[in-house]
């Protein structure tokens, strides 16, 4: 939907000048493991009753159109929403039929992806993930942001002090945290680090200067991942790492790790990851 038509200006402007927009995530909404409070739930389902009633396309990914009193009126499958001509057509049906004054954004246009508030001493990791397909899950890059509590990046520190040519694996379980989110955009967002299988990163001191010392790490990750969520249909993942550690006797460290070679199943992809800053609680 963001690369097809999020992407249009034309149906950016309809929908920030006659149109207040409402999207949920559907991890929000799964089970029991979802955090989407009780009315919020019974809202959807209400929703997805009344659509049925309607004979409307009903699922949950979807975009619906309801008037200002919460009845669906429309609806469309992502498969055919995500064609930015229809997505265009539906959205200027509801303004026909129900002639709205133009107005300015319910909510102000804003970036939606930022540090998360950590605090001072944690590592704040910023990951971008995309396929090497253009179409499809490929169209746009993926991203996600981890934060490592200083008791846990500690253990990606060799012991003190660090010489020149020193080497050392980093904590598996520390590793297991970043590389966990090692995988192109598909519609499984589970990034449980049981799937991981082997993972294995090593550090070398390059240099040390003035207190600062440089790193090289090398390594690989190697696991089982699913397109979608619940599935069992896993398709084997490997990853191959590269990337640079510099740190001080005391501070947050600076970490970036790229992928050289990877692939899940068919699908190449590539990953990027960097320390970066952010605001403090």
């Amino acid at each position: 939907m963001r690369a097809g038509p999020l992407s249009s200006t034309e149906v950016i402007d309809l929908l920030n000048h006659d149109f207040v927009c409402v999207y949920t995530d559907n991890e929000d909404y799964r089970g029991t493991r979802g955090s989407a409070p009780a009315e919020e739930r019974k809202e959807l389902e209400r929703i997805w009753d009344e659509a049925r009633a309607k004979r409307l396309s009903v699922g949950t990914v979807h975009a619906y159109v309801l008037t200002p009193d919460g009845h669906v009126v429309d609806s469309l499958h992502v498969a055919e929403a995500e064609k930015a001509g229809n997505t265009l057509a539906m959205l200027k049906r509801a303004v026909e039929r129900f002639k709205p004054r133009p107005g300015q954004p319910a909510v102000p246009p804003a970036p939606q992806s930022h540090p998360p508030l950590a605090s001072a001493d944690s590592m704040v990791l910023h990951l971008v993930s995309r396929a090497d397909d253009t179409g499809g899950w490929g169209a746009i890059p993926a991203e996600n942001w981890i934060v490592l509590r200083s008791e846990r990046w500690s253990r990606l520190l060799p012991p003190l002090p660090a010489e020149p040519g020193q080497t050392w694996d980093l904590d598996r379980d520390v590793s297991s945290e970043i590389l966990t989110y090692f995988y192109p955009q598909t519609q499984n967002n589970d990034a449980d680090i049981q799937r991981i299988e082997k993972l294995v990163l090593t550090a070398k001191v390059l240099s040390v200067e003035n207190g600062s010392v440089t790193a090289r790490i090398d390594g690989f990750v190697e696991m089982q991942h699913a397109l979608y969520p619940g599935h069992k249909d896993t398709q084997p993942l490997r990853a191959e790492v590269v990337g640079v550690l510099v740190f001080q006797s005391s501070g947050v460290p600076s970490l970036r790790l790229v992928t050289t070679a990877a692939a899940h199943g068919a699908r190449t992809f590539n990953v990027a990851v960097r320390t970066v800053p952010h605001a403090t609680r």
